[in-house]
């Protein structure tokens, strides 16, 4: 009696695989389609922070959500306090 339980469940196991493969195994312009364009996307400037003497390359924010990391082409890293802009 347990072997046939656990043959069952081996063959649900298959049967969801191959279920999951058939959603993961999509086409990027398939994933395109199903999704929604917001009418209009409104961007407003919060904040300017001013240091780096180039293009700014990468930014990342802290765990704490308070402060960030920026790098740029001068080779300059500046970590910002995001609420008073201070370096």
């Amino acid at each position: 009696m347990l072997a046939s339980f656990k043959s069952e469940a081996e063959r649900l196991k298959g049967k969801l695989e191959e279920e999951r493969a058939k959603l993961h195994d999509v086409e990027l312009h398939e994933v395109v389609e199903r999704v929604e364009v917001p009418e209009q996307f409104v961007m407003k400037t919060r904040r300017t922070l001013k240091g780096h003497g180039n293009k700014v390359l990468c930014m990342d924010w802290f765990t704490n959500k308070r402060r960030m990391v920026t790098s740029s082409q001068d080779g300059k890293m500046v970590v910002w306090d995001s609420f008073t802009t201070n370096k």
